[in-house]
């Protein structure tokens, strides 16, 4: 993991446990029904395959 991942991890980690709250919150209207399986194979699979 480069330095600016572990940055970006442990900022989102205090910013988590110091009451994060989101700039937009989630509604019906701007949450897609796309689930992380669904994501996963569309998106994630391609792009591993090509990387392999």
């Amino acid at each position: 993991m480069s330095r600016a991942q572990a940055e970006a991890v442990i900022g989102m980690s205090a910013g988590l446990r110091e009451g994060f709250v989101p700039e937009q919150l989630r509604t019906p209207v701007t949450t897609t029904d796309t689930t992380l399986g669904a994501w996963a194979w569309a998106e994630l699979r391609p792009a591993l395959k090509a990387a392999g």
